[in-house]
This record gives structure tokens, C-alpha cells and sequence, in this order.
């Protein structure tokens, strides 16, 4: 099959070709453009956003740094007055002194000391002292006792056993003279005044601040969440949180979408290295993004309308070369896709015209029958496409399709299933799938197909045919019981599906191909002569028995 000329088609559309291209050219420089603005734009607003957070973190990393060494202070000052023992009334100092210095830290909850068997000794808390008063199984009691030359103790959210609140204790060991441990002094901060403390600062309404102690426990969260008290003292974090505890390094930025609210923050993550905490300070990207947004509002409406006009006045050029020559453009590029098919396809791709004689066979009608494409187009017809018995099916075909309303497919999902011969005396079974080609006049213009060797499935099916038959027949020979039987435990009968009550011989015999013989085992047959001998009367009795009579 030759393909159609179409240089001259090719020659008149190149001009309004090159006017479409550049303005597609034009239409993606432009929104490339508008694109890698936005993007820098967006990139300079969570740079802010970065910069914003880090500042604010490393206020409330000097903030935090300063109370606990605030409430250190206080903790040694009452040390120093516990550990003096050339005064008199001791005690009374010990509680002088606790009252001193609990209100230079308004956040504390409570000042005390514990002697050395974690009895709570002296100090208050706005409760009062706890029935037991004992802190002996507190991890920072522990610690300090087991660790002669530990400094500062801040323990893991703890509940008070004053106060009933999350608190977070820090502690200090009490020497003697001689270095032995007599007790310790601690102080509650409570996690709400922790909280309160975090919540001034000013992160928008969507961001967030929290703050974990050195096992990663959540200390404190602002905004609070709903049921933030059960989240108190989780060390459970993922993702990039992860990753940035992971790293080691001491400064990390990162945006992610929180799993606790769902809401996308930019978070500056800062690691507090003595004593350990981290502190995570995020702004909202819906907030510090809003801007931003309108910003890309504006300069989307401006592209798509730039877009939008210059594509209608590329669509209407082009709308008006595409009416030339519609027909010949297409057909150029069925051929070559049919083509490219064609000849690397194992089936045999063909097409007829309207009267139904052959034009082009594919390269594949080697390998199927044995003739190359053109001498196959060169012998008669009567020995090629299809067998000698079957020209009225090929006729019919081809007469009706000159009766067909353009564009019907009758023969697209018909198979014909026929013996062909090839080159070398074979026989072959091939089925072939017609297609009418119409013109987009309506007009037709011929026929193209494809014809399969179906060989071999047919020798499988017949294959597979046989053997199903084969086992159909053996598994009617087949009887077998399943389920479960109703059995007689004296009698040993069985009942049926009808309620009936049959010996285990008949109903085995019934629903089965056994056969049954009957004889004694060595059991019954010494019980059955056992019977026997038992009915005989005793030798000499003169009884002649049943039978004499």
C-alpha cells in the first residue's frame, strides 16, 4: 500500500504550524516565568518564617535557661543553710530559709527538703505537707542518694503527690560534713506555669510552641489541645521532629503537617544542651503564607488571561488550515501508525479496497504461511487469504458493506475461523477480525484485518476438552461418604436423609460401591462357642433337651 502524497498539505501548514508553536512557546516561557516567581517569592516568605521562629526560640531558650538557673540558686541557698549544722535551731533556719526564697521564682509550686530515708521534712506546698510525706521512690530521690557528686537533678513530668498537678521537680543533693547523703531539697515547677509562661509568646493563632525534657517527655504545649493532660510526659515523636533529634546538631528547620491538629507549620527545631530540653517553635503556613496567596491569585488570574487569549487566536488559525485536507491527513497517519504495526506484529495485518482485492499484506505472512508479501500478492486469490470453500462468506461481506450506514462496524467482533493452506502442504487454523475503513466523507474505502494462527489454542482446547471429559467419567465412577452420621450407639444403625433407620451393611451398600461378606472375628467366635456350650445340659442329667421332644 503506497501512503498518499501529502507534501503539499505539509507545505501550506507550516506557516500557521510555526504560529502555534510560538505562541505555546510563548504561553510556557510565560508561565514558567509567573511559575519560578511565585516560587521564589513563596521561598523568601517561609525563609522569614524561619528566621521569625529561630529568634523566638532562642528568646525562650535564654528565657528557660534563666529560670532554672534561677531556681538553682534558690536551691543552693537553701543547701548551704541545711548543710550547717554549728547553729543553733536548725530547723527553724531550714524553714527561714525556705520561706526567703520560695517567692523569688513566682513560677515555683513548691520548696521542700527530705532527709535521708525521703521523709519530707520541711517546706510547704499550697496543700499542705501529704499524708505519708515520703519520696523515697522518686527517681530524683534515687539519683541524688546513689550519686555523691551530682549537681542539678530536673526529673521526668512527674504527678504531684502535693499538689496533684504534672510538675517538673528539680533537686539537689544534702551532704554532711563527711560527704554521706542526709537528704535532698526540691522544687516543683508545675507544667501549667510552664505552659502560661510559653503561651506569651506571640506565634499567631495556628502556631504552636513545646517544650520536651532531655527523654524527649512533652513538658508543655501551646496552644493547648484538648486532652492535653494525657499527652503530658509522651516521648512519642516521628518524622522530621525525629530526624532533627536524630542529627545531633543543635539549630533545624523543617515543615511538615503536625500530627496532633493536622495544621502544615514551619517549625525551628533548637536542642538546649545543659540542662537538656527542646524547645520546637513553628509559625502556620495558612497564616504567614496569606500574602503570598493573594499574591499568586493576582498573577494566576494575570497568566490565565494572557494564556486564554493567545490559545484563541492559535485555536482559530489552526481551525482554519485543519479544514483543508482533513481526509488526506488522516489516512497518512493511519497508514504509518497501521504500518508500524503491521510489520512488527507475529499476526498477518491486511487491507482490501471497496471491491475487495488485496493491497498490502504484512511482512508477517513469511513466518505464518511461508510466502513472502509479494508473492503472496501475486498468487491467485483463490489460494490466498482464505480457503476455495468460503468466497461467498468474503463476498457477502464486501456486498453488504456498500448497503452500511458510514461508520457501522458489523464484522469488528465476528470472527471467521477458517483451514488455510501454506507454502509447504500445512494446514492451519486462523481466525481473521474484518474492520470497515470510512473516509470522513462517509465514503468507504476499504477493508483492513488481521489474521491470527490459532493452531495450536485449537489443539489445546481440544486437549484440555478430552481430559475434562476423561475425569468427568472417572469421577462418576466415584462414590464417596462425607459429613457426619447419625449412628444408634446400641444397635449401630444409621439413619438416613428420610429419617429412616437402615443396618450399617444396607446403608454402606446403598451409598457406596462396597460389598459385604459375613463371618466371626476370633472374638465373637469364642463368645458364640461360650453361648453354645452354656444351652447344653450337663453330661448324665438325663435332660434329652429341646430336641427329644
Amino acid at each position: 500500500m503506497t501512503p498518499l502524497p501529502a507534501q503539499a498539505s505539509v507545505t501550506g501548514m507550516r506557516s500557521p504550524r510555526s504560529l502555534v508553536w510560538g505562541v505555546a512557546i510563548l504561553d510556557l516561557l510565560l508561565v514558567a516565568f509567573a511559575g519560578w516567581t511565585l516560587s521564589w517569592s513563596r521561598a523568601q516568605y517561609v525563609e522569614q518564617a524561619q528566621v521569625a521562629t529561630r529568634n523566638l526560640g532562642e528568646v525562650l531558650e535564654q528565657n528557660l535557661l534563666a529560670t532554672i538557673h534561677q531556681i538553682d540558686l534558690v536551691l543552693l541557698g537553701v543547701k548551704d543553710e541545711a548543710e550547717r549544722r554549728d547553729l543553733p535551731d536548725r530547723r527553724g533556719r531550714i524553714e527561714a530559709s525556705i520561706q526567703a526564697q520560695f517567692p523569688r521564682v513566682p513560677l515555683l509550686g513548691g520548696l521542700r527538703t527530705a532527709d535521708a530515708l525521703g521523709r519530707v521534712d520541711h517546706g510547704r506546698s499550697p496543700k499542705g505537707v501529704d499524708a505519708d510525706g515520703a519520696i523515697d521512690d522518686r527517681d530524683y530521690f534515687q539519683y541524688l542518694k546513689n550519686h555523691p557528686g551530682a549537681g542539678l537533678f530536673v526529673s521526668s513530668p512527674i504527678l504531684s503527690r502535693f499538689s496533684r498537678n504534672w510538675v517538673l521537680v528539680l533537686a539537689r543533693r544534702l551532704n554532711a560534713p563527711d560527704g554521706s547523703f542526709t537528704g535532698i531539697v526540691f522544687a516543683s515547677l508545675p507544667l501549667d506555669n510552664l505552659g502560661q509562661r510559653l503561651s506569651l509568646i506571640d506565634v499567631g493563632r495556628r502556631g504552636s510552641i513545646s517544650l520536651r525534657g532531655a527523654d524527649l517527655a512533652l513538658l508543655a504545649r501551646t496552644p493547648a489541645l484538648p486532652g492535653l493532660d494525657k499527652l503530658i510526659g509522651n516521648s512519642g515523636i516521628e518524622g522530621d521532629y525525629l530526624k532533627a533529634v536524630q542529627s545531633g546538631q543543635r539549630l533545624r528547620h523543617f515543615t511538615t503537617r503536625s500530627r496532633l491538629d493536622g495544621e502544615v507549620r514551619t517549625y525551628t527545631f533548637l536542642r538546649v544542651p545543659d540542662p537538656p530540653f527542646y524547645l520546637l517553635v513553628s509559625l502556620s503556613q495558612r497564616e504567614y503564607l496569606r500574602a503570598w496567596r493573594q499574591e499568586a491569585w493576582v498573577a494566576g488570574l494575570a497568566v490565565f488571561g494572557l494564556i486564554a487569549l493567545s490559545a484563541g487566536m492559535a485555536w482559530q488559525t489552526r481551525s482554519t488550515w485543519r479544514r483543508h485536507q482533513a481526509d488526506q491527513q488522516r489516512l497518512a497517519q493511519e497508514e504509518a501508525r497501521f504500518r508500524l504495526l503491521a510489520e512488527n506484529a507475529l499476526d498477518v495485518v491486511w487491507t482490501l479496497d471497496p471491491q475487495g482485492a488485496l493491497t498490502y499484506i504484512s511482512p508477517s505472512i513469511l513466518k505464518q504461511r511461508g510466502w513472502t508479501p509479494e508473492a503472496f500478492m501475486a498468487l491467485d486469490p483463490a489460494r490466498r487469504a482464505l480457503p476455495q470453500h468460503h468466497p461467498s462468506v468474503i463476498r457477502g461481506r464486501i456486498e453488504a458493506a456498500g448497503a452500511l450506514s458510514p461508520g457501522s462496524q458489523p464484522f469488528e467482533h465476528d470472527l471467521l475461523q477458517v483451514t488455510v493452506p501454506c507454502r509447504d502442504g500445512r494446514e492451519i487454523q486462523v481466525e481473521a477480525q474484518w474492520q470497515i475503513v470510512w473516509g470522513q466523507d462517509g465514503r468507504l474505502l476499504g477493508f483492513q484485518g488481521v489474521t491470527r494462527d490459532v493452531t495450536e489454542r485449537k489443539r489445546m482446547e481440544a486437549e484440555r476438552e478430552r481430559l475434562i471429559a476423561e475425569l468427568t467419567q472417572a469421577l462418576a465412577a466415584v462414590k464417596t461418604l462425607g459429613g457426619m452420621l447419625p449412628i444408634c450407639g446400641q444397635c449401630k444403625k444409621i439413619r438416613d436423609d428420610q429419617g429412616y433407620w437402615s443396618t450399617l451393611e444396607s446403608y454402606l451398600s446403598q451409598h457406596t460401591d462396597a460389598t459385604f461378606t459375613h463371618g466371626l472375628c476370633p472374638d465373637c467366635t469364642r463368645t458364640f462357642r461360650a453361648e453354645i456350650k452354656a444351652r447344653r445340659p450337663p453330661e448324665g442329667s438325663g435332660d434329652p433337651g429341646p430336641a427329644s421332644t
